[in-house]
């Protein structure tokens, strides 16, 4: 498999990364993920509903396609590979979909996540096109709320040409204990030269925007009835959004859950992209637990376009059941 390759500049050092590829984080895993062609990108720019009051728009980023083996270390490949096509899924690569959540909440717009922007995947780094196609205004975004660090929820943050930022009049919010871990000054001794070009990708963004950024704790309220809550396993500090509005409540997830058979189905299985293995599946059955009782919507950022669904419970675990 043949994969273009590309370099960004962060810190003054020049990144070389998997362009169009993704570098596992999980335990036991060392080497880079190459990326296959990813399907063509979701034929809508955008998915809208309302919660309550508030108006919820799911634009789509594009999307990435990886080895189907990423889905589950501490499994063998025929438990695997008998699961993924026992429900229909392809054994061999593993499409995700990149799904970025805008919230209207009276006078906040508030944007989860900024996509990828142009150095990671071919076939990602679409929300700049997405907005204008929604005949939305970039400019019009009063706070950007960023999961996590891997790259294709914050290399979207400046313009890969010309260094501005895509959303000039936002205040940023991350957890403080994720932008800890990225903007560490001593990331590339202190971690795993597998997460180097990750890190080097996240300081050249967050840095572009750090005076804007507020580092919260658990349960920080970006406005009125939008909490952001602790999620952690699959980087350090993950954070999810909590959206409540008449009586409704959705939940973006982030990527505390990333695939709609595997992350529901079996919550125990490790994928390799999750930094904290044991955390994450501990924190994927305690939100799904939740959602499944409290009947949660959820929008999942790599769950098939546009990632609106439920949770309901199965068999000692949960199942995923698309909605919209």
């Amino acid at each position: 498999m043949s994969v273009s390759r590309r370099s960004i500049l962060a810190g003054g050092l020049s990144a070389p990364l998997v362009a169009r590829g993704l570098v596992t984080a999980g335990a036991g895993a060392g080497a880079g993920l190459l990326a296959a062609r990813t399907p063509a990108r979701a034929a809508e720019a955008a998915h809208q509903f309302s919660l309550g009051d508030s108006e919820i728009t799911i634009l789509t980023d594009g999307g990435l396609v990886l080895p189907a083996s990423t889905l589950a270390s501490n499994v063998s490949d025929e438990e695997r590979n008998a699961f993924l096509t026992s429900h229909g899924h392809d054994a061999e690569t593993r499409a995700s979909a990149l799904n970025i959540a805008l919230v209207r909440k009276g006078d906040a717009l508030v944007l989860i996540d900024t996509g990828a922007g142009l150095n990671f995947f071919q076939d990602a780094g679409l929300l700049a096109d997405s907005f204008d196609a929604a005949g939305l205004d970039r400019d019009s975004v009063t706070h950007v709320v960023l999961t996590h660090g891997h790259p294709d929820h914050v290399w979207g943050v400046i313009d890969d040409f010309d260094e501005s930022e895509r959303f000039p009049n936002a205040s940023y919010l991350m957890g403080a204990a994720e932008w800890d871990f990225w903007m560490n000054p001593d990331f590339l001794a202190d971690n795993p030269e597998e997460l180097h070009s990750f890190a080097l990708g996240a300081q050249r963004n967050l840095g572009a925007v750090a005076e804007k950024v507020e580092r919260v704790g658990a349960d920080h309220a970006v406005v009125s009835g939008i909490t952001m809550i602790e999620t952690p396993g699959h980087t350090p500090g993950h954070m999810s959004v909590l959206i409540e509005d008449g009586g409704q409540q959705l939940l973006v997830t982030g990527d505390a859950l990333t695939h709609p058979s595997v992350s529901f189905e079996k919550p125990d299985w490790q994928p390799t992209t999750d930094q904290n293995p044991e955390l994450a599946a501990k924190t994927r059955r305690t939100l799904l637990d939740r959602a499944a009782s409290d009947g949660l919507l959820l929008v999942g950022y790599h769950l098939p376009w546009p990632g609106v669904g439920r949770a309901e419970a199965k068999d000692g675990a949960w199942r995923y059941v698309a909605e919209g």
